[in-house]
C-alpha cells in the first residue's frame, strides 16, 4: 500500500472496536463521578490537594523552564524569558509552601484564577466590541468574568473554595455523562 492509498474504515468496524473497550469509558466516568462527589463533600480537602498539585507543578515547570533557557539556538530575549519565568515559578511555588501561611497554595491558585478571569473577561469584551457575531453574548460573558475576577482577587482563599465546589459539581456532571456514554457505546456496538 502506498502513501496515496486511502483506507476506508466501515462504521461497524469502528464502533465494534470502540465498543469492545466500553468499560474504559465506564471506569473513567466512575472515577470522575467519585472525584466530583468527594470534591463537593470535602471542599477543603480537595482544595488543599489541588493547591499541593499546583505548587508541585509550579516548581517542576519552573525548573524545566530554567533548564530550557540553557538550550542552544535561543535568542537573548527568549533565553531571558525562560530564565525569568522559570525562576518566578520556582520562587512562587516555594513561597506557597511557607509553613507559617498554611493557605499559600490556595491563595496563590486563587490569585491565578482571578487573573485568568480578568484576562479572559477583557478578551471577551474586546471580542464583543470588535465583532458583530455573538456581540451580546461576548459582552455578557466578559462582564461576568470581570465581576468574577474582582470577587476572586478581593478574597482569593474564600473564592477558591467556591471554585473547587463548582469544579466538583462539574466533575459529577461529566462523570454521569461518561457513564451514560459508556452504556450507549456498548449497546450501539452490540458487544
Amino acid at each position: 500500500m502506498s502513501n496515496s492509498d486511502v483506507v476506508i474504515v466501515e462504521d461497524d468496524d469502528l464502533m465494534g472496536s470502540v465498543g469492545k473497550n466500553w468499560w474504559i469509558l465506564l471506569a473513567l466516568g466512575a472515577v470522575t463521578l467519585i472525584l466530583g462527589i468527594w470534591a463537593v463533600v470535602n471542599t477543603a480537602s480537595a482544595g488543599k490537594l489541588l493547591a499541593v498539585i499546583f505548587i508541585i507543578w509550579l516548581i517542576v515547570s519552573g525548573i524545566f523552564s530554567v533548564v530550557r533557557g540553557f538550550a542552544p539556538g535561543l535568542t537573548g530575549g527568549m533565553r531571558t524569558l525562560y530564565f525569568i519565568t522559570g525562576a518566578l515559578s520556582v520562587f512562587l511555588g516555594l513561597l506557597a509552601t511557607r509553613a507559617d501561611s498554611g493557605l499559600g497554595g490556595e491563595w496563590l491558585l486563587g490569585i491565578f484564577i482571578g487573573v485568568a478571569f480578568l484576562f479572559q473577561g477583557l478578551a471577551a469584551l474586546l471580542e464583543g466590541f470588535s465583532h458583530k457575531d455573538g456581540r451580546g453574548w461576548n459582552i455578557f460573558f466578559g462582564v461576568i468574568l470581570l465581576i468574577g475576577s474582582v470577587i476572586v482577587l478581593v478574597n482569593p482563599v474564600a473564592s477558591y473554595g467556591v471554585v473547587v465546589w463548582i469544579a466538583g459539581i462539574w466533575l459529577i456532571i461529566i462523570g454521569i455523562f461518561e457513564i451514560v456514554a459508556a452504556f450507549r457505546v456498548k449497546s450501539v456496538a452490540k458487544v
